[in-house]
Order: C-alpha cells, then sequence, then structure tokens
C-alpha cells in the first residue's frame, strides 16, 4: 500500500454547460435565477406541497445539495461506456431545471466539497472519477480502475470526501472489491485496500474519530478502516441471511453507523465503538439507500420494492424515528426510489426514483424517463 502518483488530467472541461430557460422567461447564468419583472404583476410565493415530483431524464442514480441547488446524474438510456451522460442543476423548490452539464462519460456517483465548491462525479464503467470545479469550469480525471481482462475497468461506486483532509475514498463493488484513498492535494493515492471480500459498496466517513465504514456482503456487513494507515481495524458481523449493506450513514453524536441490508429489506443500526447491532427495522424489498438527519434526529431508508422474487413490486422511502426506530412515515413512490439527499436546514428530503426495465411491469415506460422527487419532511 505505498503511495503513488495517479494519472490526473487538469484542463477545461468539455462540460457543455446548458442554461436551459422555462418558456416567456429570461435566461439565467447556471444556479442564478433570471432577473425579470412583469409590469402590473404581483410576486406571490408558490403553494408548498407535501411531495413534489418530475419527470427529469432516462438513467437517474445519485443527487447532492450543492450550493443551494439540486444536482442529479443522468446515464442515459443505455450502458455503453462510451456514450457520455448530464448532470442536472434543478432549483431546490421546484425542481425546474436551471443548468445541463454535460459529460462526456456517464456519471453515476455525486460528492460535493462545498469548501471549494468541486463537484466529484463517479464515472462507473469507466473506473474513474471526475472533479468539477463549477466556479472555474475546469476538470481533473482521477483513474482508479485498473483495465479487466476481459474488457472495461473495475467499477467505482461510492464516493466519500475527507475536506478537512484533502482525502476522497471510493468503493470498488466487486466479489473482492477495493477501497481506494486518494490524497486530492498532491493528486497521488495513497492506500488501494484490496481483498476485502464481498461488495464493498456504501462508505460513511466519521472525522471524528477517523475512521472509514464500508457497507458490504458476505460473512459481515461492516467493516472499519483506519485511512491514515490504510489498515482494517474491525469487521462487524450481522445475524441471520448473509447481508448486504449497500449504503451506510453515520450519527457521529450518538456513536451509531446506520445500514440498508439489500438482502434482509432493512435498516440495522451499530454501536460505531463495539460494533455491537443495536436496531433491526423492516422497510422492504431490496433496501437501498439511508440517511440520517441529525436536525429530526430521523433516519430515511429508500427501497426499490422489487426483487428477483418479486420483480413486479413498487418501492417506498420510509422514515424512521432515531431515538424509538418506529416507523413514522412511508412514502409509496413507484416504481423504485433510489438515491436521497438532504437539504443544508435539513426540512426537505429529494430523492431519485427509477424506472423498471421489464416491459411487463405496469409502471414501464418506453421513454425512459426517471424523477426526482422533493418531500417537505414538515407536512
Amino acid at each position: 500500500m505505498q503511495t503513488r502518483s495517479l494519472r490526473v488530467l487538469r484542463a477545461p472541461a468539455r462540460l457543455g454547460m446548458l442554461v436551459l430557460c422555462a418558456a416567456l422567461a429570461a435566461c439565467a447564468a447556471p444556479g442564478r435565477q433570471a432577473d425579470q419583472t412583469i409590469p402590473g404583476a404581483q410576486a406571490q410565493a408558490p403553494a408548498r406541497q407535501a411531495v413534489l415530483r418530475r419527470d427529469l431524464a432516462p438513467g437517474l442514480y445519485e443527487l447532492v445539495v450543492a450550493g443551494g441547488d439540486v444536482f442529479v446524474a443522468s446515464s442515459g438510456k443505455s450502458f455503453k461506456a462510451d456514450e457520455g451522460g448530464a448532470i442536472y442543476r434543478l432549483d431546490p423548490d421546484t425542481l425546474e431545471t436551471r443548468a445541463v452539464i454535460r459529460t462526456e462519460r456517464k456519471p453515476y456517483g455525486l460528492a460535493y466539497d462545498k469548501r471549494t465548491d468541486t463537484l466529484y462525479v463517479g464515472n462507473t464503467l469507466n473506473g474513474a472519477v471526475q472533479a468539477i470545479d463549477l466556479q472555474a469550469g475546469l476538470a481533473a480525471n482521477y483513474q482508479l480502475g485498473q483495465a479487466a481482462a476481459k474488457g472495461g475497468f473495475e467499477h467505482v461506486r461510492q464516493i466519500v470526501l475527507d475536506e478537512a483532509g484533502d482525502r476522497m475514498f471510493v468503493t470498488n463493488p466487486d466479489a473482492a472489491g477495493k477501497v481506494w484513498i486518494v490524497d486530492l492535494k498532491r493528486g497521488t493515492l495513497l492506500h488501494t485496500l484490496t481483498g476485502l471480500r464481498k461488495w464493498p459498496a456504501g462508505a460513511a466517513y466519521d472525522a471524528a474519530s477517523n475512521r472509514l465504514y464500508v457497507g458490504q456482503g458476505g460473512d459481515y456487513g461492516v467493516t472499519v478502516i483506519d485511512p491514515d494507515s490504510g489498515r482494517v481495524l474491525r469487521r462487524d458481523a450481522l445475524d441471520g441471511a448473509e447481508p448486504f449493506l449497500v449504503n451506510v450513514a453515520l450519527d457521529g453524536r450518538g456513536a451509531r453507523l446506520f445500514g440498508a441490508d439489500a438482502n434482509s429489506g432493512r435498516l440495522v443500526v451499530f454501536d460505531t465503538a463495539t460494533g455491537r447491532l443495536l436496531a433491526a427495522v423492516p422497510v422492504g424489498d431490496s433496501a437501498l439507500d439511508v440517511l440520517y438527519n441529525p436536525v429530526r434526529d430521523e433516519i430515511y431508508v429508500s427501497n426499490r420494492g422489487a426483487s428477483r422474487a418479486h420483480p413486479m413490486g413498487t418501492g417506498a422511502i420510509t422514515v424512521i424515528d432515531g431515538a424509538t426506530y418506529a416507523v413514522k412515515a412511508r412514502h409509496d413512490l413507484p416504481a423504485h426510489p433510489n438515491s436521497l439527499a438532504l437539504s443544508a436546514d435539513g426540512q426537505i428530503l429529494y430523492a431519485t426514483i427509477k424506472g423498471p426495465h421489464d416491459d411487463k411491469h405496469p409502471a414501464y415506460r418506453a421513454d425512459g424517463m426517471e424523477s426526482v422527487v422533493r418531500i417537505d419532511l414538515r407536512g
């Protein structure tokens, strides 16, 4: 696990930044409202909707809130690595498109560094992460995955940032997966953790304890890593059937780790100090993403609602009380709720909703359009 230089290419981003204008509205610069006044018109605040849904584009995956706006990754209709995609910048209140960033590679994962106003984009099929400076319009490409013998590259999945330490953690969800730890300041690969066994997928970083938590599958659910040394410190097991913690989230103040276990369809809660399982809450087939909201002391879990046994199902987002683990609400959102993001004030939840691939599914759409949802947690 020696430090080595990465192939980091920095160049003006060929991103095709486009500002899309609604009918009868003036075009604005990306991320800014059009300054236009209609004579005689009186400004009125739109009525607040508890749940607002908008069809956006095909192939939606992760989303983040950055600079107040919502950024959503769209890989398009196909899974061809040589075809590009787009990142949509949305108004956080209306979900209307403010700008589109066209990318030469397909975007899947997203992370945002607010200190540098940089968007990190996971190009899963290319084994790379692209860093987009949203102010300067420059991009740096970090090639992490090596070329595979059968073609393509080792995949990247979750991107987690240590902003204060200028580090990036990236998971590789293969059968014998990896975790890459990157020094962003120097553009060097600090550690490649290999042999982590099955499907290192989700990850969360605790800055206070300097610990990286990786959710995965197989005979244990969580791997605890010291990112300075690149050493595995502990592995936390789960009872029952083989788990697969697709995503994990932290409650740093309460020393808890939350995991979405896709195989059992439940939220699992660990004590980060001991690895002891504190709770398990059923949420439905194919649990996928999980977020903890310290403002409201709530946990949010998306589940796709479909599995090999029940391919025609639809999913939901479950709201769970962070103190009692009781289910407070359930938002049924067909077909398949995917990734989650929170507003800075902790009052708005955003999600991507994917469509089914099977044309026999009642929610199938031939145009491939998928949706973004805005949920006002205040009701």
